[in-house]
């Protein structure tokens, strides 16, 4: 059963007392940006990098959230597939079919798998959205760290 694993899983990783980063209290719904980090200031610079740095803590949590209920959701689909389909192959009208093609037979036989898939479909669109967050961050953090570090250079005269 895929909730009692990531109940499981989530219970295991918690007797381990490791803090979580908390949400941001950032009201804002965008993060800004600048098109010109030479336009800010240092303090500005260090502000917006701690911004992307608590987003990005944050980001990751929900991330491994929700891995640690579609791994185990995978795996029942996929067995649950997997056993159904060799079942289905022993037809001779699916013998030599692509797994595409069993899959789709499947759940075309077995309505009890439609809300697995509906959930296993909606978790891995959220995960994408969260990877490209989490590489969004990820580049805001790095150019502001080298635009300080270009300061820092330049401040020496090097």
């Amino acid at each position: 059963d895929p909730e009692k694993l990531f109940k499981l899983a989530m219970e295991k990783v918690g007797k381990h007392n490791l803090p979580l980063p908390r949400k941001p209290s950032y009201e804002d719904t965008e993060f800004e940006i600048p098109e010109d980090p030479d336009e800010l200031t240092t303090i500005e610079l260090g502000q917006n990098m701690m911004r992307a740095t608590a987003f990005y803590g944050y980001c990751k949590r929900l991330l491994g959230v929700l891995d640690a209920e579609l791994i185990p959701l995978d795996a029942a689909y996929n067995l649950t597939v997997t056993q159904r389909g060799n079942l289905l192959r022993v037809d001779p009208v699916f013998k030599n079919r692509s797994g595409e093609i069993i899959e789709a037979a499947i759940l075309a036989q077995n309505e009890d798998l439609t809300p697995l898939l509906a959930r296993r479909v909606e978790l891995r669109s959220i995960k994408a959205l969260l990877e490209a967050r989490l590489d969004i961050y990820d580049k805001v953090y790095i150019n502001l760290s080298r635009e300080l570090s270009r300061r820092e250079v330049e401040s020496r005269g090097v």
